[in-house]
């Protein structure tokens, strides 16, 4: 038998006391620098693509923590040096330090420039214009967002990975405008998220627990089950305040008897 990282995730409470969080953690820090950087990748690996965030590259996130190199963010992750909720909450950041360069090279530039603002996100250089947050992708503050400027609806915010972006990208790229989260972000976004499970009784129940816990609002839930495999796929409308909310939200579903994988939908 061995210790389980799981043991080590707060969000899970497994542990209690800082002696045994101590000892669990100077068994896996005795253990070989190879084994901490494969659970390192993996588990951001996982992260990422739980969030939604699997194109973000995992350079640019070493280069956000302060790591020399790659392999150093792995091992830190592997060895448990480095939290989690700590990468995903510098990733939530990078929207504001992007927003800060940007004004950063625009007065260097010295163009004038508009800001149309709803508080949540603003949009540059094309003066007051309604703002709306699309459908399709759902994003959060922390996601690398543009804008569409629709015909009679305004400027819609997508992530910059939205495969409706990537085909405006190439029909009308003079249409994409330039967004960003604006300082009074903080209210709840609609998003999805998909549950594969074994079916059982109670399941409804038990995620219905972990939401009301947690004080999240539940906007639609669409159950579809395969009666042959005994597998439940559920889809939630959540409304979640930014990416740190919603990982610790994904991990305390994830940790219920039965359920297979828990991640963000995107389309």
């Amino acid at each position: 038998g061995e210790p389980s990282r799981d043991w080590l995730n707060p969000d899970l409470g497994y542990v209690k006391t800082s002696r045994a969080r101590s000892k669990i953690q100077h068994w896996f820090n005795v253990q070989h620098l190879d084994s901490h950087v494969a659970a390192g990748r993996t588990l951001l690996e996982k992260e990422l693509q739980r969030l939604g965030l699997a194109d973000m590259g995992h350079e640019k996130v070493a280069q956000l923590l302060d790591y020399a190199t790659v392999e150093d963010l792995y091992a830190a992750v592997g060895r448990n040096e480095i939290k989690m909720s700590q990468v995903v909450r510098v990733i939530q950041q990078q929207a504001l330090e992007q927003q800060q360069e940007s004004e950063e090279a625009l007065i260097q530039a010295r163009r004038p420039s508009t800001s149309g603002e709803r508080g949540d996100v603003k949009v540059r250089g094309v003066g007051n214009l309604l703002t709306q947050f699309a459908n399709c992708c759902k994003p959060l503050p922390g996601d690398e967002i543009t804008g569409y400027i629709t015909r009679g609806r305004g400027v819609t915010i997508h992530r910059k990975d939205c495969p409706h972006i990537l085909r405006y990208t190439n029909q009308s790229p003079e249409r994409l405008v330039e967004v960003e989260w604006g300082e009074e972000a903080g209210s709840a976004y609609p998003v999805d998220i998909q549950i594969a499970a074994f079916d059982r009784q109670g399941l409804l129940r038990d995620v219905s627990s972990i939401l009301a816990n947690e004080k999240i609002n539940v906007i639609a839930v669409n159950t579809l089950s395969d009666k042959k495999k005994h597998i439940a796929n559920m889809t939630l409308t959540l409304e979640i305040d930014d990416l740190h909310r919603l990982s610790k939200l994904l991990t305390k579903i994830n940790s219920l008897p039965n359920v297979l994988e828990v991640k963000r939908k995107h389309r």
